[in-house]
């Protein structure tokens, strides 16, 4: 028969009981509720439980949701968002796995825009793709403007996505009709508009020099306008004076009236030596280029 057992106690080597303290008796229990406590919290760890749902750019959840912790196993469905479109039959959930985190697969996908095609005249430069973001840009051939904008791109419109611009047109560079000149005339018809391409020819009444270019042509500039190039020449009247050079002779160009870009050669008499150039223009400015040359013994 064993003998009664102490409420608070134990029995010792002997047989007999021992009393233990409250105070002991505490330690003992505070010690065990930490250790449980420890437990329980590495034991949550382990099983995973996960924070809040991820935030995904390309879907977002269905419900709102106020909690911060969910359990293992907790599946959350969510939606695409306005330019994706869900992608096969792939489920369209975030699931929170044994390891504490959210397992989800890319299940929506960019939508894409229409293709544009070709521009007359011109061409669709595509950067990527035609995915929802990208943006396509637009430029003409030599000698067309561009009309409308240069640049759409792909963008959410009411359910689905369309390019944010409307396409633009290349349209043939148009002049206004060329300057006249005073003492001179141009050739090349009086029409009211001249495409890209159109040349006129200028030329001087009699006794008056071009100082420029004879013909000039319509063409773009800074691909927005179409200009005349180059600009239209002038007609002046140019006369140098006739040289004399001291000991020396003419061997072409005698004159006796010179004109702009009229050319004199000279050649010194027996005996003596040029010095200088032995040929000289008339400028435009009714002098000699370079100046006329001497001669010297």
């Amino acid at each position: 028969m064993y003998p009664p057992r102490a409420p608070n106690g134990a029995l010792d080597r002997k047989g007999k009981t021992t009393a233990w303290s409250f105070s002991r008796l505490w330690r003992v229990s505070d010690s065990t509720l930490f250790q449980i406590t420890l437990v329980t919290a590495l034991l949550s760890t382990v099983l995973g439980d996960c924070g809040p749902p991820p935030y995904l750019n390309f879907a977002s959840p269905i419900n709102e949701f106020n909690e911060t912790n969910f359990k293992t196993g907790t599946s959350l469905k969510y939606t695409c968002r306005p330019g994706y479109i869900k992608t096969g039959s792939r489920n369209q959930f975030v699931t929170c796995d044994s390891r504490g985190t959210w397992h989800y697969s890319d299940f929506c996908v960019k939508r894409s825009c229409s293709n544009p095609g070709e521009l007359r005249n011109g061409q669709v430069i595509i950067e990527k793709d035609l995915s929802f973001g990208s943006h396509i840009e637009f430029s003409c051939l030599e000698g067309y403007i561009l009309m409308g904008s240069t640049t759409s791109y792909c963008e959410v419109q009411d359910k689905t996505v369309g390019w944010s611009n409307s396409f633009p047109e290349c349209v043939i560079a148009n002049c206004e009709p060329p300057p006249d000149i005073i003492n001179g005339k141009r050739s090349g018809g009086n029409e009211d508009i001249y495409t890209y391409g159109s040349s006129v020819t200028y030329r001087c009444n009699p006794g008056f020099s071009m100082l420029g270019k004879a013909s000039i042509s319509c063409m773009v500039e800074n691909k927005t306008i179409g200009v005349w190039s180059p600009s239209p020449p002038t007609c002046k009247k140019v006369i140098c004076p006739p040289p004399n050079v001291k000991y020396g002779k003419l061997v072409s160009g005698f004159g006796p009236i010179y004109n702009f870009k009229d050319s004199i050669v000279f050649d010194c008499n027996k005996g003596f030596i040029l010095k200088g150039s032995n040929i000289i223009h008339c400028e435009a400015d009714n002098t000699w280029n370079p100046p006329p040359p001497i001669c010297e013994l």
